[in-house]
């Protein structure tokens, strides 16, 4: 499935500008608004917005040079925005959509002839794979016991993938999640789980990768948190381009002013096949009720 209407895409993407831009004057009242955001990281927090309050984030990404082995292709790619809705449906689940909406890729190289039959030029565009979440809180943490909880992820296929930015595969994942206060004012999370990833190459095939991110916070200030990440994927056999094993470090500052919650982070590949060099993410995110009967009756 490719998005054939990039007007319509970045309708959408418009109006949540507009969304964001409303939040400050009436930003939902609620555990998130202290809460670290934990915008632009991967791993899933257990940290979930009330019931009706959605945590809306608009970001930028630059990593300086990447590689697309699926089409055999190198180069510097930016991603804006990318955005992550984060949807309270109960105390102790949350829907979560993430989407780099728009990427843009500077080709350093390309292999020839080209794996996919298409030669790129200096410069390739294109949207990127949205991928929608459910997380489910099954244990608060309490004494010594962390807090668990599950994960179930799809991410679902609106790229071409002869433009060397996204796979256009349909991937799902399941995961367990881990959280633990270890000091009054630091967090850890962890997520370990599996994925089933598409064969991008063989028709009726798949490759079953290991998925892990673990995630530390410290709360310096009342509004002011160090966060640091590793998230990536092991793959459990040689699945061909496309499915191979991935590692990432995200480290930086999440600034909470006012309504909205402010990340900058540097990004670096742990892997051969991510970003070398170090790349940055920035990010603005602010929660606000979307569903009044809910947040009405809590």
């Amino acid at each position: 499935m490719n998005l054939r209407s990039p007007a319509r895409s970045l309708g959408s993407v418009a109006g949540l500008v507009a969304v964001l831009a409303l939040a400050g004057a009436a930003a939902a009242q609620d555990r998130t608004a202290a809460s670290p955001h934990h915008a632009g990281l991967r791993t899933g927090t257990l940290i979930f917005p009330a019931p009706g309050v959605m945590i809306a984030t608009l970001g930028v990404e630059y990593l300086p040079e990447v590689t697309n082995d699926l089409a055999g292709v190198d180069g510097e790619i930016v991603r804006a925005p990318t955005l992550v809705l984060k949807l309270g449906l109960a105390d102790q689940a949350t829907f979560q959509v993430s989407w780099p909406v728009y990427n843009r890729l500077r080709v350093h190289a390309q292999k020839e002839p080209p794996q996919l039959g298409r030669r790129l030029g200096r410069v390739s565009t294109d949207w990127g794979d949205l991928t929608v979440a459910t997380l489910i809180r099954l244990h608060a943490g309490q004494g010594r016991w962390p807090g668990t909880g599950i994960r179930f992820a799809a991410k679902l296929p609106n790229s071409n993938e002869k433009f060397g930015i996204g796979d256009n595969t349909t991937d799902v994942f399941a995961s367990a999640l881990f959280a633990r206060s270890i000091a009054a004012r630091v967090s850890v999370f962890a997520d370990v789980g599996l994925g089933i990833l598409t064969a991008r190459t063989t028709a009726f095939a798949q490759n079953d990768v290991f998925t892990y991110s673990l995630l530390a916070d410290w709360r310096v200030r009342e509004r002011l948190t160090v966060v640091g990440e590793v998230a990536g994927r092991a793959s459990t056999h040689d699945g061909g381009p496309g499915t191979a094993s991935r590692s990432e470090l995200r480290a930086g500052l999440e600034l909470g002013r006012r309504a909205f919650h402010w990340s900058a982070l540097a990004v670096h590949g742990l892997s051969g096949r991510d970003s070398r060099g170090v790349g940055v993410s920035v990010n603005v995110s602010s929660s606000f009720t979307v569903l009044e009967r809910a947040a009405r009756a809590r």
